[in-house]
Order: C-alpha cells, then structure tokens, then sequence
C-alpha cells in the first residue's frame, strides 16, 4: 500500500479512530464524502445522547494531537494532510449523529484556493513622455489583487483616490479619469483619521472607486516614509481576489519623475496640501502615457469547508447559530512540519466537542451549523467562500462564534488570558458573556470590534454578530514549535464549556441578537509577539521561503527598529549573528536568548551578489511588537 496510507493507518489506529476519520488511500481517493446515510445516530436520540463525549482535558488533548500529528504535515490548504483532517472532522461529527450540513447532503463545501503565485515575463510597463524606464521589481510590482491583462492611458494624478461626502472630501472632483491610469498616494488624509478603521483607505475600496470612474488601472505610492522607513513594494502574492482593474505598486522615486515631466509638484509637496490644507490637488500628468501588461500565473488548489447540521426544534428552527474555526495551517516550511496545535487544532477541537455537546441538548430552538474552514491562513478564503456562497440563506444565520487559538490559557498574564471579541456586534452579547464567566469563574478581555484577522470577520462583513475567542499569540505562533505537548488542554477544555453555555444561550434565547456596527480595530497583538521579555530586530522573517538557500530572509523591516536604522531591507538573507549561523527563528532565538535590548549584535548578509556586515541594537519585544502591530493594517 502507499506509504503515506501506511502512515495514515497508523495515526488513526493510535487514536483508535479510523472508521470516522476519513483516512485515504492515495490522491486518487483523496477527498472521503461521508453521506447522511453514514451517521450513526440521529440528532438527540438516546444513543447520541449515551455516546456523548465529555467536555474534558483528555478528549480534548486526543483530538489535538490528532489534528496536529507529524502525519498530517501541517495541514495546509491543498495537501493530503489537510484532507485527512477534514475526513476526521466530518467522521466525529456523524459519530455523534451531527447531521451533514455541507452540499449534496455531505459534511463538505467544495471551493478552489488560490496557490503559489508567479509573475510572468510578460509583466511589463512602458512610460512615454518622461525620462524612465521601470523595471520590474525595482520601480514597480503588480500587486496580488491586480487584474490580469493589457492597459494604457494618459496618467493621471488622483490624490489618495478617496471620495468621503461626509467629510467633504472628493479626489475625483472635477477630474477626467476615463480611459486613464490614476496614479494615487496610499491609504488617506492624515485629518481623516485611522486609517484601520476607515473604509475609504482600504486597496479593495481605492481600485473599485477608481474603476467606476472608468479608470482603465491604477498606480499606488506610498506615503512620504516616516523616519527610518524605507520605500518599500510590497512582495507580489496573489490572494485570488480580482478588484477589477490592473493594478501597479510604484516607487516615490519613480512616481515623482512622472509628476516632474508632467509639470506638477513632487509627491511630499502634494501631500503636504493633503494632509494639511485638506486641499484637492489632482490633476492630468500632462504628456504622460502608460502601457503595460499584467501576466501572472496562480496555481489552484482543491479545497472545502467541512460542515455540520443540528437541526433546530422550535419556532425558530430557520434560524441558524454558527460555531467555527478554521482547521487549516502552514503545512511544511523550509522543510520543517508546522503542525499549528494551537493554530488551529485548538479551535476546531472546540468546534468539535461543543458541538457534539449540543447534540445531546434535550431541545434546541434554533439549527446549529457546525463549521471548520480550510484557507484561513491564505486570507480567510473558506469563511469568506461560505460567507458567498451560503449553504443556508446568510440572513437567517443570527449569530457566529469563532474559535482560533484557544490552546494557551493562562488566567494570570493579560499575554495568554481568554479575550473574547465581538462583543459589541450583537445586542446582548455582553449580558450573556458576563453571565456566563462569572459562573465559570473565567476571566477574560473584554474587545467589542470583531474587526480581526480570523474567519468571523468573514460573518461580520456580511452583517452577522460574531463573537471571538481567543488566547494571544505567543512565541510559537507560525512556528514549528506549536506541537500539541505546549496545549493547555485543560484550558482549551474550559474555554470549550463556556462556549457550549454561550452557545446554547443563543440557540435557545426569545430574541437572536441585533447587528449593531463597530468600527474600532480589534486588538490582536497582545502575548509573547507584542509584549513581554526578549529582545527583537525589528523585522518580519519570510516564513514562505521556500528557495532552500542559507540563512533567513528577510520580508518586512519595520520602521524605527534597529534593523530598519541598520540598514537591512526587505531581500536582505541573514547568514550570520555575532558569527553564528541562523536559518530560522529558532536559531536567532538561541543566539540572542543572553541578550538585553541596548545590545549590538554584528549581521552578516547578503543583498543580492554582495555580502556586508551590519551592526545593529537590539530593542526591547514589547518596543518592537507596538511598531509591529501600527504598521499592520491589513489591506492598506
């Protein structure tokens, strides 16, 4: 038999699972469709209700290490692993006679996710009537959501290409952009507020607005750096989201030579008049004209959202509650498993086991659906899929709880407490939460934004409450060391009961809970990312390289830190610390594990064909994670 098969059969047979699992015999049978027909008792019969498993530390540690076995290679989108995952989901939701709530009376939601992205030769632009010759890369990138495809026009200059009537603002007054390129500053006005909170900064609402114009692409510049930030292009890496037109990230550098030969101002002479004369500055790049194409190819990968139904039965049985949690993770890095314990195994245990406990609820008003979403970690694809393209109509789901990241309980750090999110985003949220942990004896951290990075969000847009749970990130997280032996399982266990109460509070309450809209950013950089202890470089790693060279590259250099003031970029490969070797995070973990922010530790790297040394000061991690989490705005 294939070998991963052998491995397979080993796994489940460990966990005395294999006939709900869902293991395969290769990639010809990789997806298992478990049918209504297969469940093994029906809902709220009394031998559901004898097999019920326990909301315990043990059941809930069993399925951890399951979900996050060497086996299963981390479960990325696409892969046998995260098959054999979803096989298991599907196979312990029938075992406790949890209906199947997917298409074609299956537990399973079929959707393609976008893979590894690669621009194509192709991909070039041309600039008549200024001194200029971009390069690829250099003076432009195309970025993820582009367009594919040819473009040209005169270019235009747009302001931040923002229309904001309640604030008396418009970039496009007065100004014919049919047929052009409007080249356009990122994010917005500094006297228009957070940019976090703002639906008019956003890339999605900047190329939608420039493209009901009649704009024919787009060209996105960024905002003067701020002291020791550097003009950076983002790295190209395709979402699968298509905003509708071509779509270009430029230089200042190379948008001010533009601006020049067309007779206007410099771009810090132009956003200075934004900023802070709220004046109106766009205008025609006069004689300039662009021509160019998007070429690039993405790799599609077969995916789907594993879901489960427990059908209500009152009044209110059209109505729907969500529990969910994507089950998906990072798979194999630099050759190294990430097999995400607590990223996600955690939440979809407890997706799991709350929801096999409301199984053997005596009554339940409304239905429950029971969720866990694959390409949450490529952008929250399988919950915006469902969010799409609902299996049941989207308005009459009148609540959502996601767990993510439920695997590090700690009730005495703020770094590690429960906080729950969302609280503000449902009437009566807050009653029920208070009511519910004051009898569990929990603490937690009260946030009212479901504004985060996690598949509610996914719920929120569409007009759903949505509640989060979650237990901070910490110095594992995307890293190869969330193994299911650092869970606190008896944590994940407790947190997994009050998410049954909640839940049940809202399957069974008079009156589901009325949207209501906030605004605010959530707060997600808390734990041993952001705060605490140690020391950091003040860069982001490349945690998708997968080039097999030395070293540890670099991705993102935030501003103000010691790598940032240093000098290193964004490309930059880091060979050596105070000559030793380092390849991952690990490996700079053990080489500054003695070292205090103040310190200076000597680089080696190379950019490109040449090799330096820098020296550089370490900063505290709390230092670096503010930094971190301000230049984190997710879309903008």
């Amino acid at each position: 038999m294939p070998a991963h098969f052998s491995r397979c059969l080993v796994v489940c047979a460990t966990f005395g699972l294999f006939a709900a699992s869902g293991c395969r015999t290769g990639r010809a049978s990789r997806e298992v469709t478990i049918r209504a027909d297969r469940a093994k008792a029906p809902v709220g019969s009394p031998a559901a209700r004898a097999t019920a498993p326990e909301i315990s530390p043990d059941a809930f540690l069993s399925h951890v290490a399951f979900l996050a076995h060497d086996d299963l290679e981390g479960r990325d989108t696409g892969t046998d692993g995260i098959d054999i995952a979803a096989g298991y989901i599907a196979g312990q939701f029938a075992a406790t006679g949890i209906e199947p709530g997917g298409v074609d009376r299956t537990y399973f939601q079929r959707f393609i996710a976008p893979g590894r992205a690669e621009l194509l030769p192709e991909t070039a632009l041309t600039i008549s009537g200024a001194d200029v010759a971009p390069a690829l890369k250099t003076d432009f990138s195309p970025f993820g959501f582009s367009k594919r495809g040819p473009f040209e026009g005169d270019v235009v200059f747009a302001g931040y290409g923002v229309t904001a009537a309640d604030q008396n603002h418009d970039d496009y007054k007065d100004l014919d952009v049919k047929d052009r390129v409007v080249l356009m500053l990122r994010r917005q006005p500094a006297w228009m507020g957070d940019t976090r909170s703002s639906p008019h900064a956003n890339f999605e609402s900047k190329v939608k607005l420039a493209a009901s114009h009649g704009a024919t692409a787009v060209a996105v510049v960024n905002q003067k750096p701020q002291e020791g930030e550097e003009d950076e292009l983002m790295p190209f890496r395709s979402s699968g989201a298509d905003y509708g037109l071509p779509a270009l990230h430029v230089t200042r550098e190379f948008a001010n030579k533009l601006l020049a030969a067309g007779g206007l101002r410099n771009l810090d002479e132009l956003q200075h008049e934004l900023d802070e004369n709220k004046a109106v500055v766009s205008a025609p790049v006069q004689g300039v004209r662009a021509v160019g194409t998007v070429a690039y190819t993405v790799e599609e990968l077969k995916a789907r959202n594993v879901i489960g139904l427990l059908p209500g039965m009152g009044p209110h049985k059209d109505e729907y509650v969500v529990l969910g949690g994507h089950y998906d993770h990072l798979g194999i890095r630099r050759e190294q498993i990430h097999n995400g314990a607590d990223d996600n195994a955690s939440g979809t245990t407890g997706v799991i086991l709350a929801c096999q406990a409301l199984a053997q609820a005596p009554y339940r008003d409304r239905s429950v659906l029971c969720m866990g979403f694959s390409g949450e970690e490529r952008g929250l694809l399988g919950s915006e899929h469902y969010c799409a393209n609902p299996t049941v109509p989207i308005e009459s789901i009148k609540a959502m709880i996601n767990m993510d990241m439920i695997g590090r309980l700690n009730h005495d750090s703020q770094d590690n407490m429960l906080g729950i999110q969302g609280l503000g985003t449902g009437l009566a949220f807050q009653q029920v939460v208070d009511r519910r942990t004051s009898e569990a004896g929990i603490k937690y951290l009260p946030d009212p934004s479901a504004k985060g990075p996690s598949d509610h969000a996914s719920f929120y847009g569409v007009g759903v409450p949505s509640l989060f749970f979650f237990t901070g990130v910490h110095a594992d997280y995307h890293q190869p060391g969330d193994d299911t032996e650092k869970v606190n399982a008896a944590g994940g266990a407790q947190i997994t009961k009050l998410v049954y109460a909640i839940a049940e509070d809202l399957v069974n309450a008079a009156e589901a809970p009325v949207y209501a809209q906030v605004d605010q950013p959530a707060r997600i950089m808390r734990g041993a990312m952001a705060q605490g202890g140690g020391v950091s470089l003040g860069i982001m790693p490349d945690m998708e390289d997968s080039s097999g060279a030395k070293g540890w590259r670099v991705a993102r250099v935030f501003a103000g830190g010691g790598a940032s003031k240093a000098g290193i970029k964004a490309g930059d490969r880091i060979l050596l610390i105070d000559g030793r070797e380092v390849n991952t995070l690990n490996d700079y973990r053990d080489v500054t594990k003695d070292k205090k922010p103040g310190d200076t530790i000597a680089i080696t790297l190379t950019r490109g064909p040449e090799q330096m040394v820098l020296d550089v000061e370490l900063q505290s991690r709390a230092e670096a994670g503010r930094r971190a989490a301000s230049s984190f705005e997710s879309g903008r």
